[in-house]
């Protein structure tokens, strides 16, 4: 069971692609709905010189943005609470910099956009950071407008990936919710073996893995065995062996 996104159900790689999609679009649109996109982020400043962490502060609370302050790298990784948001940092930081922090973030995977702030960027520099995983830099000295309309163009962009990670977190909570009898039978189910194929492999009757298989569907939250293998395949969920 290498490779059950080809063999699940015929379904392509380009279908569940635009399932994900499909799903990523409802979660973004469900944003716009309530019109609350920039408050339900949050942004992190990470900066050394307190003057600036709270000239930041100032700058983005009024214009809407729910804002944590941290001076130092360290004191952020700490206090990271796994919310969707950006992350306002600057390159130039006593002892984690602002380049150690980015591969931190991108390392533990932290849901989170990054807006690199630098005052003397080389090419080599913004092309380092930039590859490493930030989503834009910023030079110095820049004004309001400049700041805010780049937060604003960053935080756009990100849109489809905080989606991508809701549904991903959704999935792994309905996952951790599974016994181990029923994640067994949801890996043969996703592979697209039938209930009795099911059956014969684990030496139960039928019956039993239509039980299993109702419960399944029933806390995935899905409506039938196809919608969960579309899940599945879109969000990247194979068998662990």
């Amino acid at each position: 069971m290498k490779d059950l996104r080809k063999r699940a159900h015929g379904l392509s790689v380009a279908d569940a692609s635009l399932v994900l999609i499909v799903w990523c679009e409802f979660y973004i649109g469900m944003i716009d709905i309530n019109n609350n996109y920039s408050s339900s982020v949050v942004i992190h400043v990470v900066d050394d010189e307190h003057g600036v962490r709270e000239a930041l502060y100032r700058l983005l609370h009024r214009a809407g943005y729910a804002v944590q302050l941290h001076s130092s790298g360290e004191e952020y990784l700490n206090q990271y609470d796994g919310a969707p948001g950006c992350v306002i940092l600057d390159l130039l930081m006593p002892r984690m910099d602002g380049e150690t922090l980015l591969d931190e973030i991108c390392q533990r995977e932290h849901n989170v956009a990054v807006l690199v702030l630098t005052g003397d960027a080389t090419i080599a520099s913004a092309i380092r950071v930039m590859r490493a995983g930030a989503f834009d830099l910023l030079q110095k000295p820049f004004t309001n407008p400049e700041l805010l309309a780049a937060l604003s163009a960053v935080l756009e962009k990100a849109r489809p990936l905080f989606a991508k990670r809701a549904l991903a977190e959704e999935h792994r909570q309905r996952l951790a919710g599974l016994t181990p009898s029923e994640r067994n039978v949801m890996d043969f189910i996703v592979a697209g073996l039938t209930s009795q194929e099911i059956a014969n492999r684990l030496g139960n009757s039928k019956k039993t893995i239509d039980i299993h298989r109702s419960r399944v569907i029933q806390k995935m939250g899905v409506a039938s065995t196809a919608e969960l293998i579309k899940s599945c395949v879109a969000l990247g969920v194979e068998k662990e062996n």
